[in-house]
This record gives structure tokens, C-alpha cells and sequence, in this order.
């Protein structure tokens, strides 16, 4: 899958540790042996591409139903790496990243519910 990867501060957004712009990465440095966030952002790339650029882009910026479903699952694949594996506080603290970060209008539980599977 093609993508570009630049462990930066430019272009990632007060507050995040990385972002997918396209197939375009950028994860500040700090974070860069966190190969959980890696994979959260190479997860968006996935996404970019399979659903087509064009669609994925838009729907994401137009949908809050497309967006939480887009973030849901690159949280949970994020979960699937150390230190998140197995610890039910990082499942927690995403939830809280998707309610809260977003621009969502969606519950907690909801989202709990969603991020279990």
C-alpha cells in the first residue's frame, strides 16, 4: 500500500500525536517507536485507498456517521498493539479521544459498545 511517512511536528494538529492526510503520514517524533499509533494511521491509508480517495475524503469530512466508523477502527486496530494489547485503560482513553476529539455528537456508551467489537 503506498504511503509516506515523516516523523514531524509540521502539519499534525494541536493535541494529536499523528495524522493521515491521503496516504500521507506525519507522527510527531516522540512517538515514534509507538508502533500502535503507526498502525491507527496506516489504518486511514487503508481506508483512503480500498474506498476510493475521492469518496473516503469527502464522506469523511461530510459524515459524522463515516467518521466515527473511520476511527473506530483504526482505535481498535491501535489496541492491538503494545502497551494497548490487553489493557482495558487505552480502550478507555480512546473512547474518550472519539467523544471528545472529533466533532462528534455521539455518547460514551455508544462508542464503548463500538470499540468492543
Amino acid at each position: 500500500m503506498l504511503h509516506s511517512l515523516k516523523y514531524t511536528n509540521d502539519g499534525v494538529p494541536t493535541g494529536s500525536a499523528g495524522v493521515a492526510r491521503g496516504w500521507m503520514i506525519r507522527i510527531r517524533p516522540q512517538y515514534n517507536n509507538d508502533e500502535g499509533l503507526l498502525q491507527h494511521e496506516l489504518c486511514h491509508v487503508r481506508q483512503f485507498w480500498v474506498r476510493g480517495p475521492f469518496f473516503h475524503s469527502l464522506r469523511y469530512l461530510w459524515s459524522q456517521a463515516y467518521r466515527l466508523r473511520c476511527e473506530v477502527e483504526a482505535y481498535r486496530e491501535q489496541l492491538r498493539y503494545p502497551p494497548a494489547s490487553g489493557q482495558e485503560a487505552y480502550r478507555q482513553r480512546y473512547v474518550d479521544f472519539i467523544v471528545n476529539d472529533y466533532g462528534l455528537d455521539v455518547s460514551r456508551p455508544d462508542v464503548a459498545r463500538m470499540m468492543e467489537g
